[in-house]
């Protein structure tokens, strides 16, 4: 039996919220006169039915970009952040946040009209104690809002008033599994997949739900079962002959975390799956096939689920290279033929144009990065062309380097498509990464040294880059900071609007990348900005608000870590509002009142930190934690006996940390705590330096 993955989800209960509800009502003032008009809105996750995140609305533009201007802000009662879209539907703005929860605000005044909250109950097995804190957005569709939790629940909620219409279960917490990602619709249906965190628990499903009652109509799973028990269908025992000896004992991935779209061209659902786990593909069983449905795009008929076609975008994948990131359809003339295709830059650094109703490739991938684990694709078999030198499982102790890393070129950040300049505008990490094999660390059986770039001088850089999907070649891109940084927004106007982890939105000209604007949002940003006409009015939305469970991408050296508040934020080019100032300074590292452990017991607790998964919510070298979870580089040092009732006691189990007394002895917390000691040190010590 595989022991499920342990993640630190809180070492202190809730810090309640001293927040506004209805936010920056004080210094709210009305604008120039409206003219009373019909709202234009912002109905779909994506703006349109082809999740393009692109509005055709011009009133705000290159050439009147730089008299934007706040014009309200509410702050949101959480500490964990906001990373969905928000919705915008008849004046209202609908966002959802971690912990089951939901708001509703009027785009106008940013007051609050309601709140919904689903009131998860801990404890909960690990990975949906993680993957409670993390929403990446809500559907509207009609008179109901599409709302999923942590614990496996989604909800339809009435859009007017926030109250509860219909409630079911979609995944099964004690599998291992959670739900992260946002509700898709489309055609009176609602469609959602779930997460696992990398580690292999269950078999990973979309399902689809009748809008309307909650009834079930399909389930779809990515990965074929046990032979013995049989198969759903013809298409899963095709599957399984891609798949190693005793593959069902031994492996797993494939969830569809995100990258789930409604084609209305076709009546299909394209989704998008993680990688293989364990990562290592010897783990996996042999000998191994492509492993379908992980690494791929998949389509499905919308009515029944049944299959379509397939592609698979990292075959036999071996570093995590999901395909989970947004899809977006487009309708391009190539070869002077009008073609419905899908689009996706999925972690392995490619980017791909299919037909939407047969899954060809259009034109051959491109990198959008350098990377050093394929050459290319092959057109006459679509496959990638792989290369040795990233294949770390073949290199012994000490590893490969990694281009692009397991967190990939894209990750699930919107990208955007403008119709009107013909490019595609993504949110690219360009770094690699050290990867060696490790069949005790359960995040993929593999150890990832995230910072290996950076600390050897190589890139390490988030840009937003302009691509143009039928040369495939970039038209432009500028380096934005850090690796991570937020989704993308383009409009009918030549402007591109991309928010950043440095507490920053800013508007690009969308033909060459020209900086036209820039707001200081004082929190940092990761979902897309949406836009919609109210009153006659254009105005720009945005979630902001660094606090959340993708403890990696929030590590200080990651992204820029802006720590203000979640927030709403409304513009317009009538706005007069002001934020708050912040706080000038971070709270610095405070020298340990304990004395630096050996290296030797450090690095024995680095592997129990390791093995436990414990960076998926502290963060990487205990650099990490926000909103509700802490970083433990600013937590006192603790005696051992708390420290000890804290992990292996489960003295916070109620506020979502989970019990490891069943998996941790007392000698390996001992050493966990070294260890978590020794990074404080390494990191007072660097601040010292920095500050001399």
């Amino acid at each position: 039996m595989i022991k499920p993955l342990h993640i630190f989800v809180a070492i202190l209960p809730f810090i309640v919220c001293g927040c506004e509800p209805r936010g920056g009502k004080d210094n709210w003032s009305p604008p120039a006169q409206r003219t009373g008009a019909q709202s234009s809105d912002w109905k779909l996750i994506g703006g349109n039915d082809y999740e393009q995140h692109f509005s055709t609305h011009s009133e705000i533009n290159s050439n009147n970009i730089s008299d934007l201007k706040l014009e309200w802000y509410a702050d949101i009662p959480t500490r964990d952040g906001l990373t969905g879209v928000p919705i915008v539907v008849d004046g209202v703005i609908y966002q959802s946040g971690g912990l089951g929860k939901a708001w509703a605000h009027d785009a106008r005044t940013g007051e609050q009209l309601w709140e919904f909250d689903a009131q998860i109950e801990f404890p909960l097995g690990v990975v949906p104690s993680w993957g409670a804190r993390l929403s990446r957005g809500l559907a509207v569709w009609e008179d109901k809002v599409l709302k999923a939790s942590g614990d496996c629940r989604l909800f339809a909620l009435n859009r007017f008033t926030g109250e509860k219409i219909w409630e079911v279960r979609s995944c099964d917490t004690n599998e291992g599994r959670t739900i992260t990602g946002a509700p898709r619709v489309g055609d009176g249906k609602v469609f959602i997949g779930n997460a696992d965190a990398d580690s292999k628990a269950g078999r990973p499903h979309v399902d689809a739900y009748d809008i309307a009652t909650g009834r079930h109509l399909w389930r779809f799973y990515t990965i074929p079962g046990d032979p013995a028990l049989g198969f759903e269908n013809k298409t899963m025992e095709m599957a399984s002959k891609t798949w190693g000896e005793s593959y069902w004992l031994n492996a797993g991935g494939g969830s569809v975390w995100e990258g789930i779209t409604y084609d209305p061209r076709t009546d299909l659902v394209i989704i998008g799956t993680d990688g293989a786990s364990p990562f290592d593909p010897r783990l996996r069983g042999n000998p191994t096939g492509d492993e379908l449905f992980t690494a791929a795009i998949v389509a499905l008929k919308a009515d029944t689920g049944e299959y379509v076609w397939h592609y698979s975008t990292t075959p036999q994948d071996g570093w995590n290279y999901s395909s989970t990131m947004p899809i977006v359809l487009a309708d391009l003339t190539m070869e002077g033929q009008q073609r419905a295709v899908v689009m996706n830059a999925p972690k392995n650094g490619f980017f791909y144009v299919h037909d939407a109703r047969t899954g060809d490739l259009l034109n051959e991938p491109k990198p959008i990065v350098d990377i050093n684990w394929a050459s290319g694709v092959d057109m006459k078999t679509g496959r990638p062309m792989k290369l040795d030198d990233a294949q770390y499982w073949l290199k012994g102790e000490g590893g490969a380097v990694v281009s692009p890393s397991p967190m990939g070129a894209h990750n699930w950040m919107p990208m955007s498509f403008s119709p009107q300049s013909g490019l595609v505008y993504i949110p690219v990490s360009d770094y690699p990464a050290l990867m060696t094999s490790n069949p005790n660390n359960l995040v993929g059986f593999t150890e990832v040294n995230f910072y290996y770039s950076k600390e050897n001088g190589g890139p390490f850089s988030g840009e937003l880059l302009a691509w143009d999907p039928i040369k495939q070649r970039p038209q432009w891109r500028r380096k934005i900071g850090r690796p991570y940084q937020g989704g993308v927004l383009t409009t009918a106007g030549n402007i591109v609007l991309q928010g950043s982890t440095k507490g920053t939105l800013n508007a690009y000209e969308a033909r060459t990348g020209e900086l036209l604007w820039s707001f200081s949002t004082i929190s940092g940003v990761l979902g897309a900005p949406s836009t919609a006409i109210v009153d006659g009015v254009q105005m720009i939305f945005v979630a902001a608000g660094s606090g959340s469970t993708s403890a990696v991408s929030f590590a200080p050296d990651f992204s820029d870590r802006a720590d203000g508040p979640a927030r709403l934020l409304a513009f317009s080019l009538h706005g007069n509002a002001r934020l708050p100032k912040p706080s000038l300074e971070a709270t610095p590292i405070e020298r340990p009142s304990v004395a630096e452990p050996t290296p030797e017991l450090a690095e024995s607790g680095k592997r129990i930190w390791d093995a436990n998964g414990c960076e998926l919510c502290h963060g990487y070298r205990v650099v990490g934690g926000s909103g509700s979870i802490p970083d433990l580089s600013r937590v006192p040092s603790l005696p051992p006996e708390a420290f000890d009732a804290i992990i292996r006691q489960g003295v916070f189990v109620q506020s979502g940390m989970p019990d490891f007394g069943d998996y941790i002895s007392a000698d390996e917390a001992h050493a966990l705590k070294a260890y978590i000691t020794s990074e404080i040190w390494r990191q007072y010590k660097s601040q010292e330096m920095s500050a001399e």
